[in-house]
């Protein structure tokens, strides 16, 4: 039982050191549930007085009891505002509850800048709807000793775009975090004093002997497991691990036999079977014993330096690009420029950038310059799908957010008058694909940031990042300009190797973006082919422009990505020339999806400031 977080963490605390101070109770938290009630909701935060801060970030416990015999599934909506009844920022849980089980989980709301703060949250179910309404403050001290005050001060926060971007920035809404019950390594227990833990429920745990895991030849694959029996009778049945291929083969099964006593542990290890090829493996733990019977599902790796994929690289490829880049330099900019007195700070101009790319299309971006005069070195943000990049405040960086062709509702009926689903739009036709416009409007925002220099930019030293679609283009912006874009932080890349990719998506019990849109679009054409499709999506095939890439990278993928095969990703950035891997970092999360934990941020901000200090050979 699993809950998935959408929208993202902001990693803007990498680099400035701000809180802030929040109180925080939940109005009807108490209404404990009676067993009678068919289902009943429970909601506490980490610290009791809902105070939270750098060290313990904002989290929440939320419990689940399902009396009924249906499932029940739905989603958990929560809206922060701030002390001026401002939106701050809006997240949704999905939500999946067995009959008759009890879902212990928890959810961290991304707020790190300090203030007073407003929750609001809005239950779903098939059979349960509520609202919870509460408080909490962010604490800590200001970045600078010339600005503490005794109170907090009204600054308004700026969103920072995700690099956890996942189905909904795939689709339109918001990006998830997977979490699983009992999850709780960062952050204090709750100080209540009550036990949140249910009678009648099995707390399984499964932790691989390498923390990533990653595993090679001469290694062994464990995993320790532990579970809990909070039944009040023993527990007899089985617990069996079994290994299948991203295509959903079985590979090996492992078996081990239970006798748990009531309200006792049981603890052991197991060794998987090394599988015979290299590749990353999907592993389904079922736990079948007398009142109990579930499944989770984990994921590793195995010899992943080594996972090739073909290319399927058109024969006119480097033509085709050449002249996409040919075509763009015929299409004047007309840069237009206008401070945003909505986004600037105190600290910081903001300013909305207009341009057109190929086809005279228009589309925008937000440039942030901190007031302080010098130079500075450039992060260049690309958004993920559909999904609108706000500005980007840094103290020691000039950003610039860029929103490609699709963004701006102004243009919506141009770009898409028929609302197709964007990522088949014009797919049959190769010259007319959406995403050479769209990979073409990266490339004119770079063009823009080089001229623009005397704006106080250090062309010297340009970054690029993104998550999901924006790892994507960060990654073939950097191949179409090689010598532009000092490295690339690529947070779980999509559109690799669509062939495989594509292959293990729709081999899934359940679809999920992009392979749901794209059954949906052939099964709506018949004339046009899975073949056709796939010609088209070669020359947009991100491991194709991977050999191009020349910059370091610093790579995220998670191993349980439904958005993209992982092994397809991983092949994708085993394809980097040996001078740029070599320089680069992968990191691998065997227990997320389409995201990264919060400490990743941590490498992020290590990667903008290294990188940034080595200046690009001309």
């Amino acid at each position: 039982m699993i809950f998935h977080q959408k929208n993202t963490i902001l990693f803007k605390a990498v680099f400035l050191f701000i809180a802030g101070m929040v109180l925080c109770h939940f109005e009807g938290i108490a209404q404990k549930g009676k067993a009678k009630d068919p289902v009943t909701v429970n909601i506490l935060p980490y610290n009791k007085k809902a105070r939270f801060n750098k060290k313990f970030p904002v989290k929440y416990k939320i419990q689940f009891v399902n009396n009924l015999k249906d499932p029940q599934e739905g989603t958990l909506v929560y809206t922060v505002f701030d002390n001026t009844n401002q939106e701050i920022l809006e997240n949704s849980l999905d939500v999946r509850i067995n009959a008759k089980k009890t879902l212990v989980s928890n959810f961290e709301v991304p707020i790190v800048k300090e203030g007073n703060y407003t929750i609001k949250m809005r239950i779903e179910l098939t059979n349960f709807n509520s609202n919870f309404d509460g408080s909490f403050a962010y604490i800590g001290p200001p970045r600078k000793s010339k600005d503490r005050k005794p109170e907090i001060t009204q600054e308004p926060i700026v969103n920072t775009p995700p690099l956890n971007w996942s189905k909904d920035n795939l689709s339109g809404v918001a990006g998830r975090q997977s979490l699983s019950a009992d999850e709780i390594k960062d952050a204090p227990a709750p100080e209540e004093t009550e036990s949140t833990e249910e009678e009648g429920e099995m707390i399984i745990k499964l932790i691989p002997s390498k923390k990533d895991g990653v595993f090679y030849d001469g290694e062994k694959i464990k995993y320790s497991v532990s579970i809990a029996n909070k039944y009040k009778v023993r527990q007899d049945g089985t617990f069996t691990a079994i290994v299948e291929t991203e295509l959903g083969e079985t590979v090996s099964s492992t078996q081990v036999k239970l006798k748990i006593a009531k309200k006792g542990k049981k603890s052991f290890q197991i060794e998987i079977p090394k599988p015979k090829t290299e590749g990353v493996y999907n592993l389904r733990a079922a736990t079948n014993t007398s009142t109990y019977d579930d499944t989770a599902r984990y994921a590793f790796g195995f010899n992943i330096g080594k996972i090739k994929t073909p290319y399927y690289l058109p024969p006119d490829f480097d033509e085709y690009w050449q002249t996409a880049m040919s075509d763009l330099a015929k299409v004047d900019p007309q840069y237009k420029i206008s401070r945003d007195e909505e986004h600037s700070t105190k600290y910081h101009d903001v300013y909305r950038v207009e341009m057109k790319g190929i086809d005279e299309f228009p589309f925008y971006g937000y440039l942030s310059i901190p007031k302080l005069k010098g130079k500075y070195p450039v992060i260049i943000g690309f958004g993920g799908y559909k999904k609108e990049v706000m500005p980007l405040l840094f103290d020691e960086f000039i950003s610039f957010s860029v929103n490609v062709r699709g963004i701006d509702k102004k243009y919506e009926k141009d770009f898409n008058p028929d609302n197709i689903e964007q990522i088949m739009l014009k797919v049959e036709d190769k010259d007319a694909y959406v995403y050479k416009g769209i990979y073409m409007d990266c490339v004119r925002a770079v063009e823009f940031v080089y001229a623009h220099g005397h704006m106080g930019m250090d062309l010297n030293r340009v970054l690029a990042f993104g998550g999901s679609q924006g790892a994507t283009m960060g990654l073939i912006t950097a191949a179409l300009m090689p010598d532009k874009i000092n490295a690339v932080i690529a947070s779980n890349p999509v559109f690799a190797d669509w062939k495989n990719s594509f292959a293990v998506g729709k081999n899934k019990r359940e679809l999920a973006f992009p392979s749901d849109a794209i059954v949906r679009y052939l099964r709506d054409n018949p004339d046009f082919t899975e073949e056709q499709m796939l010609e088209t999506f070669n020359y947009f095939d991100l491991q194709n422009f991977m050999p191009k890439v020349k910059c370091p990278v610093l790579y995220a993928v998670g191993l349980q990505d439904e958005f993209i095969a992982p092994g397809s990703a991983i092949a994708a950035y085993n394809k980097l020339p040996f001078d740029a891997l070599s320089k680069s970092e992968l990191f691998i999360f065997p227990d997320l999806g389409h995201e990264i934990p919060v400490y990743h941020n941590s490498f992020i901000g290590i990667w903008f400031n290294e990188k940034a200090v080595s200046k690009k050979k001309r």
